[in-house]
């Protein structure tokens, strides 16, 4: 199916209006968490903020070895909006997918935003003691 057909069914799904806009973007929040979603060229990009960077410089590196080949970030990749001063987390999506496809890479994005939500917001001396490494194994999670 085609991205705009996907999101409109994600949101019949869960009860709600959701669609695509003329720009091609639209946004939907799962209990804290503010997911947009932008087609731009035939790709959906999920975007959400993580948390302000102010004061996060040493995190950089984390961050960078998370998103190696994807293994921590859910598949995604950091970044930084320096207008409003946060981390980003953005995933990528392409090509012809089923429902059940594309529901599975945004519960798997939207447990990445809550992790690395989770682990920006501890002080520095308790971030790896207190989160669970990220596991990629999300089909218990219900968000």
């Amino acid at each position: 199916m085609d991205f705009p057909t996907l999101v409109s069914d994600l949101g019949r799904r869960l009860g709600l209006s959701l669609n695509l806009e003329e720009n091609g973007s639209c946004g939907v929040t799962f209990g804290d968490d503010e997911i947009g979603m932008e087609l731009v060229d035939g790709r959906l990009f999920l975007i959400s903020h993580l948390a302000s960077s102010l004061g996060h410089e040493t995190d950089c590196a984390r961050l960078l070895n998370a998103a190696h080949m994807g293994l921590e970030s859910g598949f995604a990749n950091f970044g930084i909006d320096e207008a409003a001063g946060e981390f980003t987390l953005t995933r990528t999506l392409e090509g012809s997918m089923s429902q059940e496809t594309f529901e599975k890479a945004l519960v798997l994005f939207v447990r990445s935003v809550r992790y690395w939500k989770a682990w920006l917001t501890l002080p520095a001396s308790e971030q790896s003691a207190q989160i669970e490494p990220f596991d990629l194994n999300f089909t218990m999670l219900r968000i």
